[in-house]
């Protein structure tokens, strides 16, 4: 991909994919990421980390964490309410089945 589809890429995955996990590997994941598509230098890689989109994903994915762990709060709230006598532990996580966007 050149350079302009990669960034057209992660607008559109900014713009469409809520799964915070799916989101934060696509963008960022260690060797395989679109970020890292975008760099062959330690000076490029520099470049890359401090423009707006790299901010905009960092800050993107921040928000969809912060959603979930208030989602998680909640959801042990009620789970609490319901079940006082009982020790849960509740996680998100992707289903194996389910395809990435």
């Amino acid at each position: 991909m050149t350079r302009e589809e990669v960034e057209a890429e992660i607008r559109r995955l900014l713009a469409t994919e809520t799964r915070t996990v799916v989101l934060s590997n696509k963008l960022f994941q260690q060797g395989t990421g679109l970020f890292k598509q975008l760099w062959t230098t330690d000076e490029e890689k520099r470049a890359v980390m401090a423009s707006d989109l790299f901010r905009e994903a960092m800050e993107r994915v921040r928000d969809l964490q912060y959603r979930d762990v208030e989602a998680l709060r909640e959801a042990s709230r009620v789970l609490s309410e319901k079940l006082p006598d009982t020790e849960f532990r509740l996680t998100l996580d992707t289903p194996p089945t389910r395809a990435a966007s």
